[in-house]
């Protein structure tokens, strides 16, 4: 019987001191190829499991880079369907197929992720139909339990739960839709709070100023904010030869709205009380960068806590 009060003990205590971390695997803003930034997809890794946010191109090969085998992925969360977070989702998906990783991976997204995969599946069906040996395996589109979020989560939900975390979402405020139009009925985007055994980091997707995104923050580890220079952004777009002056305008308005500057990054870090910050999804982020601070400056003006601008495969 002692032994027995003993193992349970053993047990109890080697689960509460798992260890996690949030690995930045791809940190460039926007639906741009870079040779330094891959694009938007992040890690949280919990013992040996892995849990992915957003899945931009590049994804597959980053973790490969970070040392994180694809089999060892439990779920996947898409925080919005801009091309730059999702980008990679059925090469991902198609890959742990092709290499009989069959067992039902969740999928949780916005809405639209359970047509995105149906669609993607359907897409990829020549691929299952080519023979390439081995063992015969399960129809790829069995493969994937794709869940389409709430529209409107004002406050944290719980949206998933296992032995090892728990994750709360909330929509943020990265659209701004004309109310009558078809996007402002079905476009959402969301920031999510992943509470690990040891730490709890808020990522908050692409998002701008948000109440909603604040309460969800409140009190974390680690937020893992999106930000963006909007003077370098000026700068680049109004450079490109041949940009239409309507999309111009139009392009800078939503930067300017639906995204984070650093003075906003500070606001929300100092209000929810996070413990510290890194910044990620760097906007414009190009790769002949050797000043990063338009990324930071402001900040700590507002918060004084620790504030890191995350490169590609950093651990957090």
């Amino acid at each position: 019987m002692k032994r027995m009060i003993f193992a349970l003990l053993l047990a109890a205590s080697s689960l509460s001191s798992v260890a996690s971390e949030f690995v930045t695997l791809g940190t460039g803003g926007g639906p741009v190829m870079r040779g330094k930034r891959s694009e938007p997809a992040n890690a949280v890794v919990v013992g040996r499991d892995v849990y992915l946010f957003d899945t931009g191109a590049g994804t597959e090969r980053q973790l490969l880079a970070a040392g994180l085998a694809l089999p060892r992925v439990r779920a996947i969360f898409i925080s919005h369907h801009h091309i730059d977070h999702n980008a990679d989702l059925g090469q991902l998906l198609a890959s742990r197929w092709i290499f009989n990783h069959v067992q039902p991976l969740p999928l949780v997204g916005p809405p639209g992720t359970r047509e995105m995969w149906a669609g993607l599946s359907a897409a990829f069906h020549p691929v299952e139909l080519a023979p390439i040996g081995g063992p015969r395996r399960p129809e790829l589109a069995a493969t994937v339990q794709a869940r389409d979020l709430a529209s409107d989560m004002d406050t944290p939900t719980e949206i998933y739960k296992d032995e090892q975390i728990r994750v709360l979402a909330v929509t943020n405020t990265h659209y701004h839709f004309d109310p009558q139009s078809a996007e402002a009925r079905f476009s959402r985007s969301y920031s999510f709070r992943i509470e690990a055994p040891d730490r709890s980091y808020v990522y908050t997707g692409d998002t701008g100023p948000s109440k909603n995104v604040e309460q969800l923050a409140k009190g974390a580890d680690v937020l893992i904010s999106e930000v963006i220079d909007l003077d370098a952004v000026g700068r680049l777009l109004k450079g490109l030869p041949n940009y239409p002056p309507a999309m111009l305008s139009s392009m800078l308005r939503h930067m300017e709205e639906d995204h984070l500057t650093p003075a906003e990054v500070g606001k929300l870090a100092a209000s929810a009380g996070v413990r510290q910050v890194v910044l990620t999804h760097l906007s414009p982020g190009m790769d002949d960068e050797t000043d990063l601070s338009g990324y930071s400056r402001g900040i700590q003006l507002i918060y004084q806590g620790p504030v890191h601008v995350a490169r590609d495969l950093d651990r957090n």
